[in-house]
């Protein structure tokens, strides 16, 4: 049994944080409180002492809900663990996602993860099996499962995934996704951008389909561009369309990097799209470049001054060369297409460039998502490894976005409050997953009854540490727990925590 705010339990606490400044955003909760756990959930805030087995004294911290990735390919134990570090106690893959979805999800729940995970069904792989016939994992793959992200970058490009697919192909597709969504999915995944010679009528379609059960769709828009026609804004606006046309609740995917130059633009259209009743939401991350697999449709030679770069923009992490010409960017493609490398699409030592990736992160209502990288080292994926190998690479966001999040543009900037930079990365992306997935219902808050998943860390230290040529952990977070289990204790990892849960949708 649970009782109100204040009043002991009536049975003793596992633990006991005392002295913490408790910020909880949904109710706006913001004091000096202690919080008491029981069994996986908080069962206890007030000010007393009530019978405890452990008492960690957390004066002088913050007490927050624990982070909610919706963005992260990073899906290993060693990826995941990283996002532990940095506050993170439920990283969702939701953009990619992945098929069979009740194979993933059981391969990855008889491993065991540090923290919380979950994927939604992929529409990329669901036209890759029908068009190209790639076969995707089964119950016969051995171990390890390859991460659904590998699988994509493996295969983006074959020849007919990028093409459009007729009536009879995309009714199979889209069952394909359904069954995805009733094994759990967590809404759709789209990744439009990586194919964007897809019709248009298909997209709409999967909106349908997610409007039909409930669930929202996750989107990288299909046009990344400065120049029109075919700019950002024309890509962001067919999100908002198939939003408007069909009453499906359409999520735009890291509008700071799709975007580009564009955002004042686009971040105009998403706000009047959602005064006026649109089901749209954005997501974005605190950094200037991007990263993804070389072989990506929109790093096609002759479409990179449509991106505003040139090829030395692009750094292959493989090798770690930055690539030199064009001939070298088309034998990469060629040889390695899911070869990751990193992406310079804004220079923040230019204030009119710093400005436009501060207005993708300040959006009403937007979440802070990491769009989190597996790591590489030389050309091997890092899967279960603690620490790291040396020399082992990501994109720094994999490690420290939710730091950077909190040390620089809450800390150094001033751009965010610290209460409103903690609902975006909690209780904002909780709402938005909640009413298809009953488990985000105790997540994201700091209450009573609430599950004990808890990011407690100093606001003064808190800070990103890993950069684009070196992966380090984030500090500052002192404590992580997910489900009351601590997965990081005094800023130090707990490699062989397995705490994590598997999180489904359940379609209504």
């Amino acid at each position: 049994m649970l009782t109100p705010d204040g009043d002991f339990p009536e049975r003793p606490c596992q633990t006991l944080f005392v002295g913490g400044r408790v910020i909880d955003p949904e109710t706006g909760l913001d004091a000096v409180r202690n919080v008491g756990l029981c069994d996986g959930s908080i069962s206890y805030i007030g000010s007393g002492r009530p019978p405890s087995e452990l008492i960690v004294d957390v004066a002088g911290l913050v007490v927050a809900p624990g982070f909610i990735d919706m963005h992260s390919h990073a899906q290993s134990p060693t990826g995941l663990l990283l996002q532990a570090l940095d506050g993170v106690t439920t990283a969702l893959d939701l953009e990619a996602g992945a098929l069979p979805v009740s194979v993933v999800y059981e391969r990855a729940e008889a491993e065991g993860r540090p923290i919380n995970f979950g994927f939604s069904s992929s529409w990329a792989l669901a036209r890759m099996q029908v068009l190209d016939d790639v076969k995707l994992p089964d119950e016969n793959t051995a171990d390890p499962l390859p991460e659904p992200i590998h699988v994509f970058e493996e295969n983006q490009t074959r020849a007919r995934w990028n093409t459009p697919a007729s009536d009879r192909e995309v009714d199979a597709i889209l069952d394909r996704v359904e069954q995805g969504v009733h094994e759990g999915g967590i809404g759709i995944g789209v990744l439009l951008g990586y194919s964007p010679l897809s019709g248009r009528e298909e997209f709409y379609r999967t909106a349908q389909l997610a409007e039909r059960l409930s669930v929202p769709a996750f989107t990288h828009s299909r046009q990344m561009s400065n120049i029109e026609p075919g700019s950002s804004l024309d890509g962001a606006l067919e999100i908002i369309g198939a939003a408007a046309g069909t009453g499906a609740a359409l999520h735009i995917c890291h509008i700071n990097s799709t975007s580009l130059q564009r955002i004042d633009d686009v971040g105009l259209a998403v706000e009047i799209a959602q005064a006026r009743g649109t089901r749209v939401t954005t997501e974005a991350y605190p950094y200037a470049a991007g990263s993804t697999g070389v072989g990506a449709a929109f790093f096609e030679p002759d479409k990179l001054d449509r991106l505003g770069i040139t090829t030395r923009s692009i750094k292959y992490l493989p090798t770690g060369e930055r690539i030199a010409s064009l001939d070298r960017l088309v034998e990469l493609r060629q040889m390695d297409p899911g070869g990751m490398c990193i992406i310079d699409f804004l220079d923040t030592d230019d204030p009119t460039q710093l400005a436009m990736l501060i207005r993708g992160l300040t959006m009403p209502g937007g979440v802070i998502a990491s769009d989190s990288m597996p790591l590489t080292h030389g050309p091997h994926r890092v899967y279960n490894e603690w620490p790291p190998p040396e020399g082992a690479l990501t994109h720094p966001r994999s490690a420290g976005c939710f730091a950077r999040t909190f040390g620089w543009l809450v800390r150094e900037l001033g751009v965010l409050t610290l209460e409103d930079a903690l609902r975006r990365v909690t209780y904002a992306p909780a709402s938005i997953l909640e009413d298809s997935v009953p488990a985000m219902k105790k997540k994201g808050r700091v209450q009573v009854g609430a599950d004990a998943d808890l990011a407690i860390f100093d606001p003064q230290t808190i800070s990103d540490r890993s950069t684009f040529e070196t992966t380090r952990p984030s500090t500052g977070f002192r404590h992580v727990l997910v489900a009351g289990t601590f997965v990081v204790r005094d800023g130090i990892a707990i490699a062989a925590s397995r705490a994590g849960r598997a999180i489904r949708s359940v379609v209504r």
